[in-house]
C-alpha cells in the first residue's frame, strides 16, 4: 500500500495516539519533533559516506526518497546519524566454524570467536541467528587431541547462555 494511501486512511480514522508515542520513544531524536526531521537526520547519515563533493545530491535525494515513502529498517531510522554506538543493521546470521578460537580451516570464525562476535553484535542492537553446520557431529574423531566431539548441541546450550545474559544486561 502506497504511503499516500495510508496517510489518507489515516486521515479518515484519525491518527492514534499510540502512533506519536512510538514516535517519541523509538525514533525522535533531541532537538527532533516531526517525521521530517528524522528523515532529515537518515539522509545526512547515509550521504556521509559520499564524496564530499557530490553528498547533497545524495543526501536530497535519500530524503526524497523517504519523503516518497522509502523508509529503512527500524535500525537506521533510530540510530543514523546519531552518536548512538548501534548497528544499522537488524539481523545477521553468524557463521560458526569448527574449531575453539581463530579460524577454522574455511575460514569461518570458531566457536569463542563466533560467540564474542555475536555478543558484540546484540550489544549494539542487532538480532544474531548462528549457523551451527560446520561444528563437527558428536561423537566424531578430533585427531588432534585424540578425543571426540561433544557436537553443536553443547555449544548451542552456550550461546544461549551468552545471549541470554547479553540480552538481560
Amino acid at each position: 500500500m502506497k504511503r499516500d494511501a495510508l496517510k489518507s486512511a489515516s486521515t479518515a480514522i484519525g491518527q492514534q495516539p499510540i502512533t506519536l508515542d512510538v514516535l517519541k520513544e523509538k525514533y525522535l531524536k533531541d532537538g527532533e519533533t516531526s517525521e521530517q526531521d528524522i528523515y532529515r537526520r537518515v539522509a545526512r547519515a547515509l550521504a556521509s559516506v559520499e564524496p564530499e563533493a557530490d553528498r547533497a545530491l545524495w543526501e536530497q535525494r535519500f530524503f526524497d526518497n523517504l519523503q516518497a515513502g522509502a523508509i529503512g529498517a527500524g535500525r537506521i531510522m533510530s540510530a543514523a546519524g546519531t552518536a548512538i554506538q548501534a548497528t544499522l543493521i537488524n539481523c545477521f546470521v553468524q557463521p560458526v566454524g569448527d574449531c575453539i578460537q581463530g579460524l577454522d580451516d574455511g575460514g569461518y570464525p570458531g566457536i569463542y570467536e563466533a560467540l564474542r562476535e555475536a555478543a558484540e553484535t546484540m550489544r549494539r542492537g542487532g538480532g544474531v541467528g548462528y549457523d551451527f553446520s560446520r561444528i563437527r557431529p558428536r561423537g566424531a574423531e578430533v585427531k588432534t587431541m585424540a578425543s571426540l566431539a561433544s557436537g553443536p548441541c553443547s555449544y548451542i546450550n552456550v550461546f544461549d547462555q551468552s545471549c541470554a545474559t547479553v540480552e538481560s544486561a
